[in-house]
């Protein structure tokens, strides 16, 4: 593979914008960017010299200059995109959730193998030294066998989020609502830090987001393969001083027959461990774990380059992602049917 790789964007908004700053930091070269609405295209202009600019990301398929591409699309647009990017022979790196359904998942994944190409999923989550970190200490043992986790994600849908997203409100774009957007990361983050899910039990709370079609608030009780449980908290109507302004709060915790483990977003790792190695001067003590906070855009992307470059697969490949996907069209699936959703 030549040394530097060429990468159309295609969706140029918010999700756009942070992957072309991360390929350009990587030493990648955006040769296209590529949006329905020409002036958010023309908006990356200034990031690189000579990017070409379209509304048709069929014109960028066709450039055999380009490497790959890079799909930062509505949720029902990856599949179709990505699948006539495969055909053409090149490289994918989709946001996530892979697809709107498992049947599109499919036609991807198949694509991509065809056609010897990379499909990865811009899965963030998974490149994260916070959670990195969490993961060491549970494969270590610190906390014991862990028997519960535990992830809320708080939001709230503030005007500007939904300036660079109108097409969030719809369910069929947005393939759900915020079990599928938010849902997505935090069953996957499950699955990183204890292992397979094999049932998901969840409930929609009543809606007050009127303007969203899909759901606005969601909760879900995750029965493990290994016996662990999990419960999952999904909310865009969690309103207060820190959602109000835009931003976003996510809170882990991970109990063990030894200790815990939680994490809030922006601040260091708390840990407790009764274990005999762990204790200080012989007193139990609850350590403070400070991580760096890396850029995850960076990180991944730069993961992809690596793929491409030596033909490995990513950590995030088409076929891992698939089944954080299963895991939330199986929440959508109890919730439809209130009854709990076997995962196969």
């Amino acid at each position: 593979m030549k040394e530097t790789i060429k990468v159309a964007i295609i969706g140029c908004g918010w999700a756009g914008h942070r992957h072309a700053q991360a390929f350009v930091k990587a030493g990648a070269k955006i040769c296209w960017a590529v949006d329905i609405i020409r002036k958010r295209a023309e908006s990356l202009s200034n990031l690189q010299e000579k990017i070409n600019i379209t509304t048709d990301y069929k014109r960028a398929l066709d450039d055999p200059e380009v490497d790959a591409v890079d799909i930062c699309l509505p949720h029902n647009l990856h599949a179709p995109v990505a699948v006539a990017a495969a055909q053409a022979g090149k490289h994918i790196l989709c946001e996530k959730p892979l697809a709107a359904s498992l049947e599109e998942a499919d036609q991807m994944i198949q694509a991509a193998k065809k056609r010897g190409v990379i499909l990865m999923v811009a899965e963030n989550v998974r490149f994260s030294p916070f959670y990195q970190k969490v993961h060491e200490f549970i494969q270590d043992g610190v906390i014991g066998k862990p028997a519960l986790i535990q992830i809320t994600r708080q939001a709230y849908l503030v005007k500007s989020f939904l300036e660079e997203r109108p097409w969030f409100l719809n369910r069929k774009a947005a393939a759900g609502g915020i079990m599928m957007s938010g849902g997505v990361h935090d069953f996957e983050i499950m699955r990183m830090l204890i292992g397979e899910i094999e049932s998901v039990y969840a409930l929609q709370a009543p809606q007050r987001f009127l303007q969203m079609e899909g759901d606005d608030t969601s909760v879900a009780l995750v029965q493990f393969k290994n016996g662990c449980v999990g419960v999952l908290v999904e909310s865009f109507i969690m309103k207060d001083l820190v959602t109000a302004t835009g931003s976003e709060i996510h809170t882990l915790r991970v109990d063990g027959d030894l200790g815990s483990i939680s994490v809030k977003a922006g601040e260091p790792i708390y840990l407790f461990s009764e274990r005999e190695d762990m204790r200080v001067e012989g007193e139990i003590v609850q350590h403070t774990i400070h991580v760096p906070d890396l850029d995850t855009f960076f990180l991944e992307i730069e993961h992809f380059i690596h793929c491409i470059r030596t033909g490995e697969e990513p950590i995030t490949s088409g076929q891992s992602q698939r089944r954080p996907l299963e895991v939330v069209l199986a929440a959508y699936k109890s919730m439809e049917s209130g009854k709990p959703v076997k995962v196969s």
